[in-house]
């Protein structure tokens, strides 16, 4: 029974980790690196295209794994016209559908929706009114990004495998000033030339020009090789490519650069819990929990999810219950799920159910919301035959 609760709790964690960078493709614990495509992603006119209507969810996040500071609009972009299809939810979560004719929000000024090509010839199909039954409907030429004023956002590109799928996570990157531990206070001795490579290769790597990015950074590192904030992204392009074990030793670098930058303890936290290296998860939250205590509250939900898996319930708790408390626009929902399952496993189900249905509040549509509802139930039924006074509501 033990372990078939670590194991839910390691699915949610897969699931509803937030990857603070810029990851523009599914999350994946696979350490092989695989190629982006260089070109629009094109499909064969004569295969046999998605259903009529398609649809597609994320999330949209700030670089500190929050939720952005309020709605975001979600805009795909197909042979070089640009559409708003939906805003995101007070979690950054979004969905839309592809195919109806009632899937978007209506377009306001700001939308191009000229028929022309990115290279100004008109283009041959509108993929916004083109046959719904068609591919090119649906993920020619089209990739998605985020749109808040202040922010510059990474994309993802869609392909035929995200069809009817979550996509993965669309970051958002602050043009301001940032807080302490979001910055690297040695870059600030950046050279000139070295801080132009790395926001040449940041921008690359925001619209996913995967090859242009990384000969950026590099050539940033290469003029200033202490570059910590140059070294994270690196690491973040090798995530997006899925090479984790590359990632590792660029966030690595990052931190061997500037040992107060908190955001690769981050990265790294991310990576070694996907990957179920539970002790160094801990390891890293703990120093980046000790470097700052208040800006980070992944940093304490990464931490619970590794104390549980080390049969550390107590401090599980306390870190848990910390992460809910610092979240305050509730981007992590996994939270409450966490918690539920560590008061079912402390035989205390009433507390368990008052966090089950916090998570079906903060995620009316969610896709673990089936089996969530579920396992409230049974919960409900449990404490009620302790005693427990179940909420009209939920009887």
């Amino acid at each position: 029974m033990r372990r078939n609760i670590r194991l839910v709790v390691a699915s949610f964690l897969v699931s509803t980790l937030l990857l603070a960078c810029a990851l523009a493709q599914q999350s994946g614990s696979g350490g092989g690196k695989t190629a982006q495509p260089k070109g629009p992603v094109r499909t064969n006119p004569n295969s046999t295209g998605p259903s009529q209507t398609t649809y597609y969810m994320g999330k949209v996040v700030v670089d500190t794994g929050m939720a952005p500071p309020a709605s975001v609009a979600v805009l795909r972009t197909c042979n070089g016209m640009t559409r708003r299809e939906t805003f995101t939810s007070g979690d950054g979560s979004f969905s839309f559908m592809v195919g109806s004719q009632t899937n978007s929000v209506p377009p306001d000024a700001s939308d191009d929706n000229r028929q022309f090509g990115s290279n100004g010839q008109m283009s041959r199909t509108n993929p916004f009114t083109a046959n719904p039954n068609s591919p090119e409907a649906v993920i020619a030429d089209c990739e998605l990004r985020a749109d808040l004023a202040g922010y510059t956002s990474s994309s993802i590109r869609l392909d035929n495998s995200m069809a009817n799928s979550n996509v993965g996570v669309i970051v958002l990157h602050s043009r301001g000033k940032k807080a302490d531990g979001m910055v690297s206070v040695a870059s600030l001795q950046v050279p000139a030339k070295a801080r132009k490579e790395y926001e040449k290769g940041s921008e690359s790597l925001e619209k996913g020009n995967l090859a242009e990015a990384e000969k950026s950074l590099r050539k940033a590192i290469e003029l200033y090789p202490k570059f910590a904030e140059a070294w994270l992204r690196l690491g973040d392009l090798e995530q997006q490519q899925k090479n984790l074990e590359g990632a590792m030793a660029d966030y690595q670098e990052a931190m061997n650069s500037d040992a107060n930058f908190g955001l690769p303890y981050l990265r790294m936290a991310y990576v070694t819990a996907v990957t179920s290296k539970w002790e160094e998860t801990r390891k890293l939250t703990e120093k980046l929990i000790s470097l700052d205590p208040v800006s980070f509250p992944l940093a304490y939900y990464y931490n619970a999810v590794a104390e549980f898996n080390l049969n550390h319930i107590a401090r599980a708790e306390t870190s848990a219950l910390r992460a809910e408390s610092l979240d305050k626009l509730h981007s992590e929902p996994g939270v409450e799920l966490l918690l539920a399952t560590l008061y079912n496993a402390k035989g205390a189900p009433a507390m368990a159910a008052d966090h089950y249905r916090a998570y079906l509040k903060l995620v009316p549509n969610g896709p673990l919301n089936q089996r969530v509802k579920a396992d409230l139930a049974k919960t409900e039924q449990l404490a009620k035959s302790q005693g427990a006074t179940v909420p009209p509501g939920n009887k």
